[in-house]
């Protein structure tokens, strides 16, 4: 659960980043990016999304979070924000994480009750580079590149 938990926040703290802590209108020659991210055929709030170069050093990674409606658009480090990723191939990662209220509190290590923890609402290889089944081809122009997402079985 920890590592999950860590993951997220590698994922939140990239989004933080990709989306406005980097140089803006750096001249990269970014390309407009954006989908809709569904959980069993219904639209996913709240996921972060990464696009991942599949190729090392062949570009730079882009990220995104998904709204209400499951729509995401994606920034880049260096891009403009909001423009998009690099043309390219990509291995893509999504992360999702909710509190759960415990039916029975635990105790934790101060002695406090813990009434709550956090879960990965979606499957861990999702998250991983290597095992996620999520990629995607960014091309000149505009992208529309919708992910369909299968819940934990």
């Amino acid at each position: 659960m920890r590592h999950v938990f860590s993951l997220f926040v590698i994922h939140c703290l990239l989004f933080v980043f990709v989306s406005g802590c980097g140089p803006q209108g750096s001249g990269l020659d970014t390309q407009f990016v954006e989908g809709v991210i569904t959980l069993d055929g219904s639209p996913c709030a709240g996921v972060s999304i990464t696009f991942v170069p599949k190729t090392e050093g062949s570009g730079e990674r882009a990220g995104g979070l998904s709204d209400g409606t499951g729509r995401y658009t994606l920034s880049s480090v260096s891009g403009d924000p909001g423009r998009g990723a690099l043309e390219g191939e990509y291995i893509v990662l999504v992360a999702k994480i909710e509190s759960v209220e415990l039916a029975t509190p635990k105790i934790g290590p101060s002695g406090d009750p813990i009434t709550s923890e956090t879960r990965s609402v979606l499957h861990e290889f999702y998250q991983n580079e290597r095992q996620t089944p999520l990629s995607a081809t960014v091309v000149r122009g505009k992208n529309k590149i919708d992910f369909a997402l299968e819940s934990r079985k």
